[in-house]
């Protein structure tokens, strides 16, 4: 097993700044990965509260958890409320390829002493998070007319 490990890992000499710069390309990716979590996490939570809508709408005449009036959790749109929670926690798991491919490919550039600026990949990372949180938005004003 150890054999293998061996195999599989990048031995590179540690003169000066190598293993910091490779260790900061590890957090990055951390990053990458906590910022897919949060947002599969907010897909999840959107899903369930337009869901408490659905449920009040069949038949409970409960007060609504998440602190909205009876009437607005029973305005809701469900089929919005699937298709803003599935993009959300889409678009979470898109950022795990993407941080995947940047730590491999940084990590591979560093190796010939490059280091790859990625304005492409943060900017369309940024736009498709901008453009959910809009479609939230518009939904949440959506429902109060």
């Amino acid at each position: 097993m150890r054999n293998i490990l061996d195999r599989l890992s990048l031995k590179l000499d540690n003169k000066g700044s190598v293993a910091r710069d490779h260790l900061a390309n590890e957090r990055t990716y951390l990053a990458w990965v906590r910022t897919s979590l949060s947002l599969v996490t907010v897909g999840v939570a959107i899903r369930q509260l337009y869901r408490v809508a659905v449920d009040l709408n069949h038949g409970s005449d409960s007060t609504s958890s998440v602190g909205t009036s009876l009437e607005d959790a029973r305005n809701r749109d469900p089929l919005a409320g699937k298709v803003l929670g599935t993009s959300f926690v889409s678009l979470g798991m898109a950022f795990v390829f993407v941080g995947l491919y940047r730590y491999f490919h940084s990590q591979y550039l560093m190796t010939k002493g490059k280091f790859p600026v990625s304005r492409l990949m943060v900017g369309a990372c940024a736009i498709a998070t901008l453009a959910l949180l809009v479609g939230l938005v518009v939904s949440m004003f959506d429902n109060e007319q």
